[in-house]
């Protein structure tokens, strides 16, 4: 989603529809569609609230789009070995070259794969086989609203082939025991996110709201939870993208590679 703010970055435009931008100040190079859905923000600030100790050998990133976020952590953890899952030829395609483009081949891998489909799932990716889960799934169920006309964005925005039970249940599945799970999602739905997993058994044990500005309501949350998991939930400072003045906070450039 493009709600939390467009991240600042060096387009080159190809030929072939796509962009190349660099990122985390130039660490992080990323092909992905000039028009439909685009990664924004929110998926650098998941990868920045994550600070596993020690860091996880093996990390799935579901609904991997072109593999911001598993990127993110791969460049990160040098010894980490990374499955970025995705439904979407094209954007799976994008993946393996933003791969390829990082120098990441040996470590990161994309696995096609209808994570609504509970059996496809399971044969493509074994289960309890992570340390850590990340996702920037579909923010917004079918019933909220038209979608948008792109088909590919459409299915990037809503839960029209995975749903959020969906997303916790193959969480769960992966995971090893005591492993991790953490999530960005809309504010307005940190109810049914934190049923979700619960309801799998995936404890939630941090959790973050994030506002665009201080003065306005959080927007997003960032949510951690452990599979197994026991004791309470710590609810930590705020995060908040903007300074009243526009710009990015010291926070939010430090999440961007900025600082």
């Amino acid at each position: 989603m493009r709600l939390s703010g467009s991240v600042p970055s060096a387009s080159t435009l190809a030929p072939c529809d796509d962009t190349r931008d660099e990122i985390l100040r130039g660490r992080l190079r990323l092909w992905q569609p000039r028009t439909g859905y685009r990664f924004n923000v929110d998926s650098l600030l998941l990868a920045h609230f994550i600070a596993p100790d020690p860091p996880p050998d093996r990390v799935c990133d579901l609904c991997a789009g072109v593999g911001v976020i598993g990127l993110a952590l791969a460049l990160r953890w040098p010894e980490a070995r990374v499955v970025l899952a995705e439904l979407q030829p094209r954007m799976a395609s994008l993946a393996r070259r933003n791969i390829d483009e990082n120098g990441l081949r040996e470590r990161v891998q994309v696995v096609e794969v209808d994570l609504g489909q509970a059996r496809r799932a399971r044969a493509a990716l074994p289960g309890a086989s992570f340390r850590l889960v990340v996702s920037s799934p579909p923010y917004f169920t079918v019933a909220s609203g038209p979608t948008v006309l792109d088909a590919g964005e459409a299915m990037a925005r809503h839960e029209l082939r995975m749903s959020l039970a969906d997303l916790a249940r193959e969480a769960r599945r992966l995971l090893k025991p005591g492993g991790r799970a953490a999530v960005v999602f809309p504010s307005e739905r940190l109810p049914d996110l934190l049923a979700s997993l619960v309801g799998e058994g995936l404890r939630p044990v941090r959790l973050r709201a994030v506002h665009p500005r201080s003065s306005v309501p959080a927007n997003r949350v960032l949510v951690e939870a452990v599979k197994g998991g026991r004791g309470g939930l710590v609810i930590e400072p705020p995060l908040v993208v903007r300074e009243e003045d526009g710009g990015y906070s010291a926070e939010a450039r430090s999440a961007l590679g900025e600082a």
